[in-house]
């Protein structure tokens, strides 16, 4: 997504320097997720550029992404989590991460596996199931008026 993003706000439409969109989740106490689209811009520029976002969230929906978006995303996840394993900081907030949610420490051992069935397929597919324009919400921080 944040492929997409990029190319889209910042290159085509010239609105922002930086996009980024990330995922998150938990377990407990209870179970919960979720997906947010971050950047700044002009305030001029805010309401076309959220619609732009959430109309590539919309074509991720509804096509997935292209092959090429998927392979440059998972070189890069293979690079950082090379990184990332080198790292104490990594292990201790893995480890407490793991423990905390009650999962098998050893999963980060099937990660490098689990890259190599991401597709097209199966980025559509949790897009639609997990990406809601019902639970959609806008958080617009705009400067002070003086």
């Amino acid at each position: 997504m944040t492929i997409k993003l990029l190319e889209r706000l910042r290159e085509a439409e010239s609105g922002v320097y930086s996009v980024g969109a990330s995922a998150n989740y938990g377990k407990l106490p209870r179970q919960r997720y979720s997906f947010g689209i971050g950047f700044g811009t002009a305030p001029d520029k805010v309401d076309v550029l959220i619609k732009s976002a959430v109309d590539e969230v919309s074509k991720i929906k509804k096509s997935g992404p292209v092959k090429e978006d998927i392979d440059k995303f998972v070189i890069e996840q293979k690079r950082q989590l090379e990184l990332q394993l080198k790292e104490n900081g990594f292990w201790v907030s893995y480890l407490s991460g793991s423990y905390q949610n009650q999962e098998d420490v050893t999963e980060i051992l099937r990660k490098l596996d689990d890259l190599s069935k991401v597709s097209v397929e199966s980025v559509k597919a949790v897009a639609d199931k997990y990406l809601k324009e019902d639970r959609m919400f806008e958080f617009i921080l705009l400067p002070d008026a003086k």
